[in-house]
C-alpha cells in the first residue's frame, strides 16, 4: 500500500513538475513576446523621431540654401553695378583723353594764331614806311580815309577776337577735364563701396555654404540612424515571428500531451505591495530630480540622477534575465538605452535598467537574479547626457509608472 502511494505520490511530483516547467516556457515565450513588441513600439516611436529630426534639419538646410540663393543674388546684383561702374569709369577715361586732345590742339591752334600775329606784326614792322598810320595818310580823301580806318580797326578786332576765342575755348576744354576727372573719383569711389559690400556678403555666404555643409553631415548622419533602427525593427520582427511559431509548436504539443521542462511558475497577478527595493544601492526616491510621471512627453521611466556616479545598479526584485545587451550603431557609437537589462520578476512585472556604464553589467540573459544583486553601474551610454540610470516598471510588457512600485 506504501509502495502503490509513493509511486502515486512520486508521478504526481514529476506530472506537476512539468506542468511547471511548460507553464514557465509559455509564461517566458509570451513575456519575450510582449518585450518584442514593445521593443518593436519603440523602434518605431524612434523611427518616427528621427524622421521628424531628419525633416527639421532638411526645413533647416532649405531656409540657409534659400539665404544662400539670396546672399549670390545680391553678390549677382554688386557684380553687375560694378561692372556698370568699370564701364562708365572706362568711357570718362576715354572722354578725358579726348578732352586732352582737344586741349592740346586748342594750344595748337591759339599758338599758331599767336604766331601768325606776330608775324604780321614783324612784317608791317620790317616793311619800312608801310604801318597802319601810313595806310591812314595815303589815303585819297576823307571816304577812303574813313573806309581804310574801319577796315584797319576790323582787321584788328578779328586778330583779337580770334586770340580770345581760342583761348575760351581752351579755358571750356580744361574746365570739362576737370569736370570728368571729379566724374571719375566719384565713379572710383563708389566702386570701391560696392566692392567691399560685395566681399562682406561673400564672407557670410562663406558661413552659409559651411551651414548648409554641416547640416547636410547631420542628415547624412540622422539617415544612417534611421537606416540602423530599420535593421532593429525588422531583427524584431523576425523575432515575434519565431516566438509565434515556437507558440503554435507548444500549442500542438500540449494538445497531443507533450510535456516541456524549466523555470519557475508565474504569477500574474499584480500585488499591492511591489516587494522592490531601490534600484540603485544606498540611494532612495530623494535622488530622482523630478518625481512627475512622466517627466516629459515619451519618457516611460524615471531617471535616479543625484549623487549616483559610481553607485552600483542592483535587482530591485528576483527573477531572470530576459535581455542583457549593449545598443550601438554600426559606427561603434552607444544608442538608445545604451548598456540596459530587463528582468522579468515572474510576478507579471519586469524591470528596465538602462544607460549603464559601458562594461559594467554582470548579468547574461537567462540568468537567475535575487533581490539586491549587482547587476551593473550606473553610466550615461546611449541617448543620454549625464551620469544617471534610467529605471522602467512594464506591466505586460507595457511600461507603467514605477514610482508606486519604489520604496
Amino acid at each position: 500500500m506504501k509502495k502503490i502511494s509513493s509511486k502515486i505520490l512520486s508521478a504526481f511530483i514529476i506530472i506537476s513538475i512539468l506542468t511547471v516547467a511548460y507553464n514557465h516556457l509559455i509564461s517566458w515565450a509570451a513575456q519575450s513576446k510582449t518585450e518584442l513588441n514593445n521593443s518593436l513600439n519603440n523602434t518605431n516611436q524612434k523611427i518616427k523621431d528621427t524622421k521628424n529630426e531628419i525633416t527639421e534639419v532638411e526645413q533647416e538646410m532649405s531656409a540657409a540654401m534659400k539665404e544662400v540663393q539670396e546672399l549670390v543674388a545680391q553678390i549677382s546684383e554688386y557684380e553687375t553695378e560694378i561692372t556698370e561702374l568699370n564701364s562708365q569709369i572706362e568711357e570718362t577715361e576715354k572722354n578725358i583723353a579726348d578732352t586732352e586732345e582737344k586741349i592740346a590742339k586748342a594750344e595748337k591752334d591759339l599758338k599758331e594764331k599767336e604766331d601768325l600775329l606776330a608775324k604780321r606784326l614783324v612784317a608791317l614792322y620790317e616793311s619800312g614806311s608801310t604801318t597802319y598810320i601810313d595806310v591812314l595818310l595815303s589815303s585819297q580823301g576823307i571816304t577812303d580815309f574813313i573806309s581804310n580806318y574801319y577796315l584797319i580797326e576790323e582787321l584788328a578786332n578779328y586778330d583779337t577776337e580770334l586770340i580770345e576765342g581760342i583761348k575760351k575755348t581752351k579755358k571750356e576744354i580744361e574746365d570739362k577735364k576737370v569736370e570728368l576727372e571729379e566724374s571719375k573719383k566719384e565713379l572710383e569711389s563708389s566702386k570701391e563701396t560696392v566692392e567691399a559690400k560685395q566681399n562682406a556678403l561673400k564672407v557670410v555666404k562663406a558661413d552659409k555654404d559651411s551651414k548648409v555643409a554641416n547640416l547636410s553631415a547631420e542628415e547624412k548622419s540622422l539617415e544612417a540612424s534611421l537606416t540602423e533602427m530599420e535593421n532593429d525593427k525588422k531583427d524584431i520582427y523576425n523575432k515575434l515571428r519565431a516566438i509565434e511559431a515556437e507558440e503554435a509548436a507548444r500549442r500542438q504539443a500540449a494538445s497531443s500531451g507533450a510535456s516541456f521542462g524549466g523555470g519557475t511558475t508565474i504569477i500574474s497577478s499584480n500585488p499591492s505591495a511591489s516587494g522592490y527595493i531601490f534600484p540603485v544601492a544606498g540611494l532612495s526616491t530623494a535622488n530622482i530630480a523630478n518625481h512627475n510621471y512622466p517627466s516629459y512627453s515619451g519618457h516611460t521611466g524615471v531617471d535616479v540622477n543625484i549623487n549616483v556616479v559610481g553607485r552600483s545598479v542592483v535587482a530591485v526584485k528576483a527573477g531572470t534575465v530576459v535581455t542583457s545587451t549593449a545598443l550601438r550603431y554600426s559606427n561603434g557609437n552607444y544608442r538608445s538605452y545604451g548598456e540596459y537589462i530587463i528582468i522579468n520578476h515572474h510576478d507579471g512585472t519586469m524591470t528596465l535598467y538602462a544607460h549603464m556604464l559601458a562594461g559594467s553589467r554582470t548579468v547574461s540573459e537567462g540568468q537567475s537574479v535575487s533581490q539586491g544583486q549587482v547587476i551593473g553601474t550606473v553610466g550615461s551610454t546611449g541617448n543620454s547626457s549625464g551620469p544617471h540610470l534610467h529605471f522602467e516598471v512594464r506591466v505586460g510588457g507595457s511600461p507603467v509608472n514605477p514610482f508606486p512600485y519604489l520604496p
